[in-house]
């Protein structure tokens, strides 16, 4: 007969579990683990508690379904998002993190506020009569406007899990870029501004044509590449050279089709890629909390490092009074 899934008591390190509720915890830690959803190759045995190996593949969901904590206090209860994840999500489903939890919904709106949902307010006017008087009587309509964070973060949820990148640090990185480069939350064209094109009045003056002829920084050589291969997307992919190399990676023609890098599933791709191809980098950045070479890594540059920075503060505020932190010692797993 198989066991019922609940727990029989609150389960959690360094106390007397029930033997039967372990058994029905490591069943589904080893279910996820055959599956090769986890980076733990070998299967728990059935039988034994709260060790370091069932500690690090619990972990290890929390990391790769949830961005690093679904389990503030460290325990566990029926009635646990984490626990009900584990018994009754089809595994079909937790390749991917494909619905937007309440939890990374806030997390991002908080460090992209340009791509909230937000209320349309409408002001509507009828001709009423009131005792034998004609009036003019105002209502407010309110309209739902699903924002930007919605439309394209579950995109960049996928791209990001896709490789190995669905941790909070990393999720905050993807973030505040975003908040740098495209703060509405939507893949967008690069503007012209002074950076990239020449003052009006410059012979032969056209839109980027401080671009052209870069083929040390862009690999752009030719007249027009300048146009052809301006930024886009959430990371405002930018130059010829950098066009070839993210299309060779990701599988894509974008020489022949740049546009594409704007579309919902191409930007996210190539917002995951540019992160991961620069990962090591960039968590040894945030290790130490120097933000600044964070964002040198992916912009070339400071360009955008104030709202880069504003955003990384958000986040880890909101993170630091919706979730609380873990116990240092609950990562030490006790027998």
């Amino acid at each position: 007969m198989s066991e019922p899934a609940v727990l029989r008591s609150t389960v959690g390190p360094g106390q007397k579990n029930h033997p039967q509720d372990m058994r029905l915890l490591r069943r589904h830690l080893n279910a996820f683990i055959r599956k090769g959803y986890l980076p733990q190759k070998a299967e728990l045995p059935e039988e034994g508690g709260w060790d370091q190996p069932f500690a690090t593949a619990l972990q290890s969901i929390e990391n790769t379904f949830f961005y690093g904590e679904a389990d503030p206090d460290n325990q566990l209860n029926t009635a646990d998002t984490l626990f009900q994840f584990l018994v009754q999500t089809q595994l079909e489903e937790k390749k991917l993190v494909a619905s937007l939890s309440n939890e990374v919904y806030v997390l991002a709106s908080t460090m992209v506020p340009g791509g909230i949902d937000r209320i349309k307010r409408t002001t509507l006017k009828t001709r009423e009569m009131v005792n034998g008087k004609p009036v003019v009587k105002k209502t407010i309509q309110e309209t739902k406007i699903t924002g930007n964070i919605r439309n394209y973060l579950p995109e960049i949820l996928g791209a990001m899990t896709k490789r190995s990148l669905n941790d909070t640090e990393m999720l905050m990185m993807a973030l505040a870029t975003i908040r740098a480069e495209s703060a509405s939350f939507q893949p967008v064209d690069e503007g012209i501004s002074r950076y990239n094109t020449s003052p009006v009045g410059t012979k032969g003056r056209h839109p980027f044509d401080r671009y052209d002829f870069r083929p040390d920084s862009l690999g752009n050589h030719q007249l027009g590449d300048g146009a052809l291969y301006k930024g886009r997307g959430f990371v405002q992919l930018t130059g010829r050279a950098n066009y070839e190399q993210m299309g060779k990676q990701l599988g894509l023609n974008l020489l022949d089709n740049p546009d594409q890098a704007n579309e919902g599933p191409a930007a996210a791709a190539i917002l995951a890629q540019f992160i991961k191809n620069k990962e090591g980098g960039i968590r040894a950045a945030l290790k130490t909390n120097n933000l600044v070479h964070a964002r040198k890594l992916v912009n070339g540059g400071t360009h955008g490092l104030k709202e880069f920075t504003d955003a990384f503060a958000a986040g880890r505020k909101y993170l630091g009074m919706a979730i609380p932190k873990k116990a240092k010692t609950a990562a030490k797993a006790k027998p």
